[in-house]
């Protein structure tokens, strides 16, 4: 019998509890396995993925970024980084990120969605003030930013050993 690395052991107990939305405490046993291995990419992905569902981007993006500094060719580590840069509405540093996953796959359809989304983005919506219509009637004022909502994110499928596919859940 093959023992299991406890890095791993670590990391799927992680696992298992970001599935069950316990965010925090899969966040430590990330660490857990970071601690013990701190080049293991896909503790690292996933720590960001667990900082995210708590809102804590600028974390995710440091997780993230340690990813890129282990490997840097692994276009998936920079579309995360990407996405979560549109979370945070900083659509420059997204752009910067997802030409990066470009160039290490061109045809990485994900990231040329998310990047034509970004870059037809408007700015925001302007709506007349009061302005009575040809029939009288008199419309709101209001000014909306639009939102680009990512619908998908990537990350470790343990079973095929490599990147996939995964709903976001709010």
């Amino acid at each position: 019998m093959t023992k299991i690395p406890e890095h791993e052991t670590w990391f799927n107990t992680g696992v298992m509890l970001l599935e069950n939305k316990k965010y925090p405490e899969a966040q430590d046993n990330f660490q857990k396995a970071i601690n013990i291995e701190p080049k293991f990419i896909p503790a690292w992905v996933y720590k960001g993925i667990s900082l995210e569902k708590l809102q804590q981007y600028e974390e995710a993006i440091e997780c993230y970024s340690q990813a890129i500094q282990i490997n840097p060719d692994v276009a998936d580590l920079w579309y995360n980084k990407g996405a979560t840069y549109c979370m945070m509405k900083r659509y420059r540093d997204a752009l910067t990120c997802f030409d990066k996953v470009l160039e290490l796959e061109p045809d990485h359809a994900l990231a040329k969605t998310t990047r034509a989304l970004v870059i037809a983005k408007p700015p925001m919506i302007e709506i007349p003030a009061n302005k009575p219509d040809k029939d009288g009637n008199k419309e709101g004022s209001n000014s909306e930013e639009v939102e680009i909502s990512i619908p998908k994110y990537r990350e470790w499928n343990i079973e095929l050993g490599r990147f996939s596919e995964k709903e976001m859940e709010e």
